[in-house]
């Protein structure tokens, strides 16, 4: 009002003093919309992003058939693996690959493969979190205090990890004798291990001293799944590892068969032998399918998305339908006042656009107030989503947008043209 240049031009001051003069009474539903409209804005793009991000995972993270892995040497770390619930039996003869392990069963999984490949990973309690993260380990407990340093790490020959990369189609890497890496794709974790990577920490294996080949970690992963779950996978040169370390042993094929019913008889039939009377003796590997991915991502997704388009719509609807009728009924109780403005003059082109700057107002308020509380809803969301990924965020975003214009945008439409057709004069 104290810009008077703006207040007596056109109509504004009839429409400021229509605002001020419902203001008091409707902070209480204004907040409420608000609040519907934030909750709609959060759920459907968290929810698309979810839904998209497990899709595009299952090509990425999914690409060949099976994988089957199973751990060697447990009565190396008995106290460890007996508190994971193995018997002694198991933890005892647990000093076969997969394959051989299979074989125990009289089950031989290669036939039913086409191509297939074998890696291990290698793992000692005198190299942990502590010892990668090096000088910078206070400063990153202070930073990450929940965070398990005492994990042993996992460790891989880096030509194991190319034979797995080539298999998977994914990047493969060279290292020098005196160098390591680190590949990981879960974001939480790959920030942290990049303060010691940026850091140039250097990592003492088995009476090697190893320096970073690159100052962040690389993308890659060894486990097959539907979300970004790699939090570290320590690559080294082929002579630095010693065998002894050795703890698990992974078996990554492909199906000679694509028909998705004889895939379930095979996968049926691995399951079975749990059921063998050597399953107490011996443990079986632990399997992962592109099949098991793929249903469970379809029943979550579904569910995912269902959950955020019901809630998501209904507050949308409801936001819109209370502030369609609310103006409504509001222009309606104004008839009078229009009429006096015209009857002191002013045409119908002005009172139009007065009645339209009018219901934007109100409807554009707690609109512009949810997208910006928004922000930091998302913003918190993205550190739950990462597990998920990312990278499907902004075309969610871009997608809700054009429901809540669609949908919200024609509410606003539908009442000014419905105000328009209240406050026009009969004659």
């Amino acid at each position: 009002m104290s810009i008077k240049k703006f207040y007596y031009k056109g109509l504004n001051s009839f429409t400021l003093r229509q605002f001020s003069s419902k203001i008091n009474t409707t902070v209480f539903s204004t907040t409420v919309i608000c609040l519907m409209l934030f909750i709609t804005i959060c759920l459907l793009s968290a929810c698309l992003t979810m839904k998209n991000s497990m899709n595009a995972n299952i090509k990425e993270l999914a690409p060949v058939d099976a994988m089957f892995t199973t751990n060697i040497n447990m009565d190396k770390y008995y106290d460890r693996y007996r508190n994971y619930g193995y018997n002694d039996s198991q933890i005892k003869n647990s000093h076969y690959t997969a394959k051989e392990m299979f074989a125990l069963f009289h089950f031989d999984i290669t036939s039913y493969l086409k191509d297939y490949i074998e890696v291990n990973t290698y793992a000692t309690p005198d190299f942990t979190m502590n010892h990668t993260l090096g000088s910078k380990l206070d400063s990153i407990r202070t930073q990450f205090p929940f965070l398990d340093y005492d994990t042993m790490e996992s460790i891989m020959k880096i030509s194991d990890y190319n034979k797995l990369a080539k298999f998977y189609g994914i990047k493969e890497y060279s290292l020098n004798n005196d160098e390591y890496m680190i590949v990981a794709d879960f974001k939480s974790m790959v920030d942290v291990r990049n303060i010691a990577l940026k850091n140039s920490e250097v990592i003492h294996l088995f009476g090697h001293t190893l320096k970073p080949k690159y100052d962040s970690c690389q993308d890659g992963f060894l486990e097959m799944s539907s979300n970004h779950i790699n939090t570290g996978i320590i690559l080294v040169p082929d002579n630095v590892v010693e065998e002894e370390y050795l703890v698990q042993n992974h078996l990554i094929g492909n199906y000679k068969t694509t028909d998705r019913e004889e895939i379930t008889k095979i996968e049926n039939n691995i399951n079975q032998l749990s059921k063998d009377a050597k399953a107490n003796e011996y443990l079986l590997p632990s399997g992962t399918t592109k099949l098991a991915i793929q249903e469970a991502t379809v029943g979550l997704s579904a569910m995912v998305t269902f959950i955020g388009l019901y809630l998501g719509m209904i507050f949308l609807i409801s936001s819109a339908a209370i502030l369609g009728l609310k103006e409504l009924s509001e222009s309606s109780d104004n008839k009078e006042r229009f009429r006096m403005l015209r009857k002191i003059g002013t045409d119908e082109k002005m009172i139009h656009k007065a009645l339209f700057r009018q219901i934007a107002i109100f409807f554009l308020l707690p609109l512009i107030l949810a997208l910006i509380h928004s922000i930091f809803g998302i913003m918190f969301a993205v550190k739950i989503l990462e597990v998920f990924g990312t990278d499907e965020l902004l075309p969610s975003i871009i997608a809700t947008a054009i429901v809540i214009v669609m949908i919200y945008g024609g509410y606003f439409l539908i009442t000014y043209s419905c105000s328009k057709s209240i406050i026009k004069e009969r004659y």
